[in-house]
């Protein structure tokens, strides 16, 4: 089948389940030679016939067993995205454009994790998902070098490749029987803190109407002052002294001197590569924008797994040594992690401080700050927040960071979802699952047919949705002490 876009005639295939996938698309100019750390520029009008059968490029990035995108083809050319619909020749279906995670290091959309082939099959919706520019490709500041004056979008380019596909989408998107004005996005990890960004943006949040944020609080970015350390540190690793010298250097190379880079900076490598927020583009304080109502016109759904860092024993043997090294990145270098341990010590003294180390983590790393941007967006609109407690079966992980998303996709019996879930995950779970995310998507209010109902979280109620294998269970306060204790810390986010 085909389908006649605005930029191309795409060609698509059918699968076993009735589902049309066009995948592959191009959505903006390939970032590749003189365009390199150049924002996105638009493509032209074209008639041309574009097959579009296969996932496109993986943006470049190092080889990571747990981010199978990485083991796909890698190329600079990664601007793409891919569309399922059960049957374009619909009209104004729902559309939920999906933006994976990986710390803006790592990962796509080729993971078979978020294919939206199932969701599809599922419901009368369109699936998107999108890949865009990682790592040093995506966000060093190249302006604080010399002749960098014409990068100066470098820091936060994957910002603006995922603004440039959601402007494709609301061009194209009909013609493969999708809405324009009833867009969903939904990602977890940096794809969450990437929709946080886009929804407190003018220039994005213009694209769509909800956002379901998964386990990544709007905080993971980096301050001028980092990038500007961080890209004359990279270039002096590269022996270059200014932007022209790194354009020269092959992608090649770049990766090589990129893993150098990382060597240096063990337990920060997650927050390197993050966007840059200076005022120039991103707010330099994106909490405030967001408490002060920058997304007051966009449907949150919001939440986080109960067990979230265990997920993060796949990386660091020394999770607390990895805490350090990351979480004064998180609040801007204004904070003193040894007193919030403390603080910790003192309201949970019954606790064995190191066995419980994850649960500081947790609280002052996801709980915490979802909290605040549920309680802060709630004066604006009604916001609903969760906490995803099932268990994985495989030992030790638990309700681990990025379990929900093979329950929401129904892609339970992929390679990547049964290493989250362990052996015979429950199918009920993830129908449940899809169906909530499918009717927020659909209407602005999650439903489970058969479930208690999902309430609004305000800053009087503070209601969670708690949802386990076999329970929905709207919980009120479900953190207050957490919240009570360590909002404070998140004040330096909130104040000039």
């Amino acid at each position: 089948m085909k389908v006649k876009t605005r930029t191309g005639i795409v060609s698509g295939k059918t699968l076993e389940n009735g589902v049309e996938a066009f995948l592959g698309i191009p959505y903006a100019k390939q970032p590749v030679g003189d365009l390199r750390w150049r924002a996105p520029e638009r493509l032209d009008d074209s008639d041309e016939e574009i097959e579009c059968v296969e996932f496109g490029h993986s943006a470049r990035q190092f080889i990571d067993e747990v981010e199978l995108a990485s083991r796909h083809e890698q190329g600079e050319d990664c601007l793409s995205l891919n569309v399922w619909v059960r049957g374009h020749a619909r009209k104004n279906l729902p559309v939920m454009v999906y933006i994976h995670g990986g710390a803006y290091f790592s990962g796509g959309s080729a993971d078979p994790l978020y294919n939206g082939s199932n969701f599809a099959a599922a419901k009368d919706v369109v699936i998107v998902s999108i890949n865009y520019r990682l790592n040093l490709f995506g966000s060093l500041l190249l302006d604080c070098l010399p002749g960098g004056e014409d990068y100066k979008d470098a820091g936060y380019l994957a910002i603006l490749d995922q603004i440039r596909a959601l402007e494709w989408v609301h061009e194209n998107i009909s013609a493969f029987g999708g809405d324009p004005n009833c867009v969903t996005l939904f990602g977890e990890s940096a794809g969450s803190s990437s929709q946080a960004l886009l929804s407190i943006l003018p220039e994005a949040n213009k694209y769509f109407q909800r956002a379901i944020l998964e386990s990544g609080p709007i905080q993971l970015y980096k301050t001028r002052e980092r990038g500007e350390y961080f890209a004359r540190e990279f270039a002096e690793i590269m022996g270059c002294k200014t932007a022209q010298e790194l354009l020269a250097k092959s992608a090649d190379e770049l990766i090589e001197g990129m893993q150098v880079w990382c060597d240096r900076h063990t337990y920060e490598v997650s927050l390197i590569f993050s966007p840059v927020c200076d005022g120039s583009f991103l707010p330099k304080k994106p909490m405030k924008a967001w408490a002060e109502g920058a997304a007051k016109d966009i449907d949150i759904m919001i939440g986080c797994t109960e067990d979230e860092f265990t997920y993060f024993h796949f990386y660091f043997d020394d999770l607390p040594g990895f805490w350090h090294g990351q979480f004064p990145i998180h609040f801007d270098d204004q904070i003193d992690i040894d007193y919030w341990e403390q603080a910790y010590r003192k309201a949970w003294p019954e606790r064995d401080f190191a066995e419980n180390y994850t649960n500081f983590m947790n609280s002052t790393g996801f709980f915490v700050g979802t909290d605040l941007m549920a309680e802060e967006q709630s004066a604006f609109k009604p916001v609903y927040n969760y906490l995803f407690r099932y268990k994985s079966r495989v030992e030790g992980m638990g309700s681990c960071h990025a379990i929900e998303v093979p329950f929401v996709f129904k892609n339970l019996d992929t390679a990547s979802g049964l290493m989250f879930t362990g052996d015979n995950p429950p199918a009920h779970l993830a129908d449940e699952m899809n169906d909530a995310w499918f009717s927020f998507a659909k209407t602005g209010k999650p439903f489970v047919e058969g479930k208690a109902p999902w309430d609004p979280y305000t800053a009087e109620n503070h209601i969670h949705m708690v949802i386990d294998e076999n329970e929905w269970k709207p919980v009120h306060s479900l953190h207050a002490k957490e919240d009570s204790v360590f909002r404070p810390m998140y004040e330096v986010l909130l104040n000039d």
